[in-house]
């Protein structure tokens, strides 16, 4: 885990919220404590049963469409993140988190165009992400000479180059991009800064086209994911990582 991802576990919404409960909890003898109680339930009602959580994850989810017909496909990449790393070191097996989707659907493009090359991208240390993708993708029966594990990114904007030198790609080849729908445009801005326009494929969505209301911890979560990325956009542009703010579909 990277510093800034050590920074940002500290830093998301829920964790703001839950910091601000227990400190109230602490001091709800002193008039600080019982306002610090108060923030943190007006936390809890806007963030976990108001639509914020749609508000803030439909524009990066709606961003770019599922391509009805890709035509002509001649690679595919899915992006790491799906994978229970440590679990599935423990266990022995491959187990995969809340963002399952990608690699379900990086295994149905698979077999819907059986002459692409295929690569998962990223990993984690000391956990592996990698071997646990590898695991599976090999275990139902993926052909070994046909997909490569890129695992030298620790970050959205390290796949591209990475990516590139094991594939060395052709300027005229098209390749698919998985990865879940609000991680879509950091991974495009990424991908295009480096001067490589691949096709994204989005998956793994979170809302629908109505706000879930009252759906607490669902909320919560989907805040949380659409926080990150959103200060993640302006993170890698103003670190000159990416072109652009907020990647358009071509």
């Amino acid at each position: 885990m990277t510093d800034t991802n050590i920074v940002w576990l500290l830093l998301q919404p829920s964790h703001l919220l839950a910091y601000t409960a227990v400190l109230g909890v602490a001091l709800w003898r002193r008039p600080l404590g019982r306002r610090l109680l108060v923030a943190a339930a007006t936390l809890l009602i806007v963030l976990g049963v108001l639509p914020t959580a749609w508000l803030l994850m439909t524009p990066l989810e709606q961003r770019f469409p599922i391509p009805a017909d890709p035509g002509r496909v001649d690679g595919i990449i899915v992006l790491a993140g799906a994978e229970s790393a440590r679990l599935s070191k423990v266990y022995a097996q491959p187990l995969l988190n809340s963002s399952g989707d990608r690699l379900t659907t990086f295994l149905m493009l698979a077999r819907r165009f059986p002459g692409a090359r295929l690569v998962h991208s990223g990993d984690t240390e000391p956990a592996s992400q990698s071997a646990a993708a590898r695991a599976l993708l090999l275990g139902v029966g993926i052909d070994p000479a046909r997909i490569v594990f890129e695992t030298k990114s620790r970050d959205t904007c390290g796949s591209p180059p990475a990516t590139r030198e094991l594939v060395k790609p052709d300027p005229a080849e098209r390749w698919l991009l998985v990865t879940s729908a609000h991680h879509m445009p950091r991974s495009v801005a990424c991908y295009r800064a480096a001067g490589w326009d691949v096709t994204p494929y989005p998956t793994d969505f979170r809302q629908g086209p109505r706000p879930f209301l009252f759906r607490v911890t669902d909320n919560l979560a989907d805040v949380d994911d659409a926080a990150h990325e959103w200060v993640g956009l302006l993170y890698y542009r103003l670190r000159g990582f990416t072109n652009d703010l907020f990647p358009r579909p071509r």
